[in-house]
């Protein structure tokens, strides 16, 4: 038989903890909590309640190229990042079908003005299609070009044969030839 101390002990436990948790809900509700305020981050009451579903389109879009392995060369902004097509696009057609949330994930790569072709870009391959927002997407031999979320820097290519939204996405080289390496790759330093 166990002592009466431990069968009351066990016993006021769930008691105990129900008691701090409320007491830690009120003391972060009413600003106290030392923890809560240790947090980085942004108030919710000053965060941006729309999420943009597309970003800023830049004033002129200029496609270049990377190289390299898996993939060889294939095309990339101004900037390095890396370009995909999404396979259910209609390669020609005067529309994307990545929009609201798919363009969270993969957002297009919109311009104001008429894209520039880098060092091996076909200016000829080059063009835009007009989105149901009214920006102008960049397109490549009638493919709407899109980033990736997940790639974080120039070079990265991790959106590469993914599967995602009901299709995949590809790089694409400079021939319009979507790239069917199934590797993916962070930028190496």
């Amino acid at each position: 038989m166990k002592p009466a101390w431990q069968v009351f002990g066990l016993a006021a436990l769930p008691l105990l903890l129900l008691g701090s948790q409320s007491s830690v809900a009120d003391d972060a509700a009413n600003g106290n909590d030392a923890d809560a305020a240790s947090v980085e981050g942004q108030r919710s009451s000053k965060a941006d309640p729309d999420l943009q579903s597309a970003p800023e389109p830049v004033d002129q879009a200029r496609v270049e190229t990377r190289e390299q392995s898996p993939y060889g060369r294939y095309l990339t902004d101004a900037d390095g990042m890396s370009l995909y097509l999404f396979a259910n696009d209609q390669q020609g057609a005067d529309n994307s079908t990545c929009d609201q949330t798919c363009a969270i994930a993969w957002p297009p790569y919109a311009t104001q003005a008429g894209p520039q072709a880098g060092e091996h870009v076909d200016a000829d391959l080059l063009d835009t299609i007009e989105r149901e927002d009214g920006s102008r997407q960049v397109t490549y031999d009638g493919w709407p070009l899109y980033y990736f979320s997940g790639d974080k820097a120039a070079g990265d290519a991790l959106g590469q044969d993914v599967i995602h939204l009901g299709a995949a996405w590809y790089l694409l080289s400079p021939d319009g030839e979507r790239i069917e390496a199934e590797e993916r790759a962070e930028a190496s330093p």
